[in-house]
């Protein structure tokens, strides 16, 4: 059983995560140790250009080694630049005293440089972006290496090692190499080992390869001799600079920081053999005058790359914005305060006709009615206030003159310095949800005119029936002439209120059809209460009826029973209510007491009920309106 934060991991897949939560002693061990080799391999490298005392030096890369290790490993990489300092300078001068001494300063000045670095510089973002690599800049390479400067000189005229009159010339030259191996070293070590180097394109990798071969051939000039004898004894450092430029805007910081330590190395070792426009009498001397330049040449290279990524960055991200604007359905418009439209995306010119050439430069009252005019300078002042105005429904015109309804949110637009310069409106079309709102309303009132017919039509069904009785026993052989022809009109006028109350008692539910734009005509009253055509007339019992001389009713019973129903009652172009009595008496059926049914759980036809209250009652209708006119 392994335990992993406190807790035990029973699984080996708990034990293997383990393992790769926290490394192993032996992992950090080997690592602590190679970090001291390279340390004192460096170290010896750097003191072996010691000119102005043994322990000080112009070029002192263990410094830029020390910060990229601690900002990739973390504080408790500090013992190994401690053993490594320590073991360097101890074989190379001075006492044990005087190392150790030493060794406290350069391992403060690489935790010191990388505190300050996370408190104030980004951390592992340093060298990102251009504000934290000047802060690095200044307090790794600045504040962080003066510690070591400081402690280390103290401690070699404590320990008598070194003259408290040399104390500002060992002193200047300690810094400036501490501070070179931060600002060239450091970022380029750094950025190799979190950047991972995907290979390039072969163009893109032959352009890098011309690149740093440039930087060689500028280094061999001006550092290396290889110029005419003539150009030697001119300035000529001003020639590195193109390079180093090319390499930050056309790559990155991880390219043009190896490009200013290629150039580093080539100029340490031409300096040192005389050449070049830094090389002196004395060679700590030219080394001081080329770190400077070195440093220099960094402080501008580096966060120039780090400008030209972030603006291709913002580019790639206004470029997706940008086309997510282009691409939307929505109306999306850009305005100044004063209203003039600034931008129209492709959802504007489709929802109001216009081209973006015909409406940028013009004002927004462009498609603003005359009678909503008041609309605009309301909300612009609210823009110049800062407020957003919400979700707000509203009528904006179209080119062709047609209205169209929105829905419209308007926002301030502000600039890098957080002043509003603009707005931006995004405008949605609802004409589609307005229509169906206003369906849905007129469906409302008609399911209540529904309820009101079907309850009228039962209160004169009864009278009704009594008028008909008694006009029909008026009818009988004995009455002849004039007088029989007024009882037949008088009883034709009687079944045709009789139909309309028929009719009228069957709207006791509406719906509307999905894939009808509007409503279904049988709903309109006016139709409903038509008289009967010539040809409903004259249609025998079992002919169907055409649409608009009665209604169909169908229980919810499922497509199948519908399309039965549908065929066997009506015609193809009759509209079809539903009708709730049918739900109703099949629910009657239930027990009182327990709420199930009783007898079969089996669908019962009711096609006898539909054709005995529905369909046979209007052919009955018929029949008898076909007797009258033939009498």
């Amino acid at each position: 059983m392994a335990t992993v934060a406190g807790r035990s991991a029973e699984s080996p897949v708990d034990v293997g995560a383990a393992r790769r939560a926290w490394p192993s002693v032996s992992w950090i061990w080997w690592r602590l140790v190679a970090l001291t080799g390279v340390y004192f391999v460096a170290g010896k490298l750097g003191l072996s250009l010691a000119f102005v005392h043994a322990s000080a030096t112009a070029v002192w890369p263990p410094t830029g080694i020390a910060l990229a290790a601690l900002l990739l490993y973390g504080y408790q990489a500090w013992p190994a630049i401690f053993l490594g300092a320590f073991l360097v300078n101890v074989t190379t001068a001075g006492s044990v005293a005087s190392s150790l001494g030493i060794a406290a300063g350069n391992t403060l000045e690489a935790v010191t440089g990388v505190w300050l670095v996370n408190r104030w510089a980004g951390g592992r973002d340093a060298f990102l972006h251009a504000r934290s690599f000047f802060a690095f800049a200044a307090l790794a390479g600045g504040v962080g290496t003066a510690v070591s400067a400081t402690l280390g000189v103290t401690s070699l005229a404590l320990a008598g090692h070194a003259s408290w009159s040399n104390f500002g010339e060992i002193w200047l030259t300690w810094w400036l190499g501490d501070m070179a191996g931060a600002l060239v070293l450091a970022p380029v070590l750094f950025l190799w080992a979190t950047d991972r180097w995907k290979p390039p394109a072969w163009p893109a990798m032959l352009e890098l390869a011309l690149v740093l071969a440039s930087v060689v051939l500028v280094g061999g000039i001006v550092f290396g001799g290889l110029g005419p004898a003539w150009m030697r004894g001119y300035p000529l450092e001003f020639l590195c600079i193109p390079p180093l430029l090319f390499a930050a805007f056309r790559f990155g910081q991880r390219e043009a920081a190896t490009c200013v330590a290629l150039l580093a190395g080539l100029s340490i070792l031409g300096t040192l053999a005389g050449h070049g426009p830094f090389a002196r009498d004395s060679q700590n001397e030219s080394l001081l005058l080329l770190q400077a330049f070195l440093a220099t040449l960094t402080i501008v290279t580096i966060p120039l790359a780090a400008v030209v990524r972030e603006h291709a960055r913002s580019e790639a991200a206004l470029a997706h914005t940008a086309a997510i604007v282009a691409s939307s359905d929505d109306a999306i418009i850009g305005k100044t305060l004063d209203g003039v439209i600034t931008s129209w995306n492709e959802g504007a010119e489709r929802l109001y006709g216009y081209e973006a050439v015909e409406a940028i430069g013009q004002p927004i009252s462009l498609i603003i009615p005359r009678e909503l005019g008041h609309e605009l300078p309301e909300i612009l002042e609210q823009l110049r206030r800062g407020e957003r105005t919400g979700h707000f429904e509203t009528l904006r015109v179209a080119k062709n003159g047609r209205p169209i309804d929105v829905s419209v949110t308007v926002s301030p637009v502000r600039d890098p310095s957080d002043r509003i310069v603009g707005a931006s409106s995004i405008a949605r079309d609802i004409t589609h949800r307005k229509r169906i709102e206003a369906t849905t309303r007129e469906r409302d009132t008609l399911r209540s005119v529904a309820s009101l017919a079907a309850g009228a039509a039962h209160e004169i069904n009864n009278p009704l029936a009594v008028v008909m009785g008694h006009v029909q026993l008026l009818l009988t052989d004995e009455v002849v002439g004039p007088t029989r022809q007024r009882i037949c009109e008088i009883l034709e006028s009687t079944d045709r209120i009789r139909a309309i109350v028929a009719r009228m008692r069957h709207l006791t539910h509406v719906e509307l059809l999905e894939e009808c734009p509007g409503l279904p005509p049988m709903l309109d009253l006016k139709r409903s209460s038509e008289p009967e055509t010539d040809q409903a007339l004259a249609a025998s019992p079992g002919e169907p009826v055409t649409a608009g001389e009665c209604l169909v009713i169908v229980a919810r019973d499922g497509p199948a029973r519908y399309e039965n129903l549908h065929s066997m009652f009506a015609g193809s172009a009759t509209e079809v209510l539903v009708d709730r009595r049918v739900g109703e008496r099949r629910r009657s059926g239930a027990d009182a007491s327990g709420g199930r049914r009783r007898g079969s759980r089996r669908r019962r036809d009711i096609s006898g009920d539909l054709r005995t209250r529905g369909w046979a009652l209007v052919m009955r209708l018929a029949e008898s309106r076909r007797r009258v006119s033939d009498s």
